[in-house]
């Protein structure tokens, strides 16, 4: 358990799951944006706080847990409580340095997140590219195939050998942002329900 509330914490910092189909378009509360625009107006969002729950699956485990996610510019701190209120972790970071505090007083450090991860549980992921996906926006950059609504809000995402569905919005101080989103890869599939937003 404590394996899978690792993968959890660091594959936030990716994206989350399943090849569910969204069921239904909600149109958002805004006017209807050019892609362009719609870009542009998620790239100023650089701050913001959320909360809600994140499921993680692998070949051999599965897990979910509660989340809290701080940005402020290019720090954040996301802290994660698994089933009744068992195995809280924080994770902590900006541009060279990360750290992980867990519940029993533990303390792990690393120039990224991804090398955190390589390191204790020997995954490959992109984990830096959650910053992007989480704000449905892909990593500037890298080759990105999209699919957009008819509202240019993205319903898909192929990028670096993740599949990310965007499967419903919330419409956030006039900008629409992801409420349910999920990422699958070969060997992983992590899903995210975004219970609240502030930016």
């Amino acid at each position: 358990m404590m394996r899978i509330i690792w993968i959890l914490l660091l594959s936030l910092t990716i994206g989350g799951c399943s090849t569910i189909a969204p069921t239904e378009i909600t149109p958002p509360a805004a006017p209807k944006a050019t892609p362009k625009d719609r870009q542009t107006a998620l790239n100023r969002i650089q701050s913001w706080w959320l909360n809600g729950k994140i499921a993680v699956q692998t070949k051999q485990d599965s897990g979910s847990a509660t989340v809290a996610w701080t940005q402020n510019q290019r720090r954040y701190t996301i802290s994660l409580l698994g089933p009744l209120g068992s195995h809280g972790m924080r994770l902590s970071g900006q541009p060279g340095r990360v750290t992980l505090q867990t519940s029993d007083g533990k303390s792990f450090s690393a120039k990224s997140p991804e090398q955190l991860l390589a390191e204790k549980w020997g995954f490959q992921l992109p984990v830096s590219n959650m910053n992007y996906w989480i704000r449905g926006l892909p990593v500037p950059g890298t080759p990105a195939n999209t699919q957009l609504d008819p509202y240019g809000r993205l319903t898909a995402l192929r990028q670096q050998g993740w599949n990310i569905q965007y499967l419903s919005y919330a419409n956030v101080n006039g900008v629409d942002l992801p409420e349910k989103l999920s990422i699958t890869s070969s060997s992983l599939r992590v899903k995210i329900i975004v219970y609240q937003w502030r930016i």
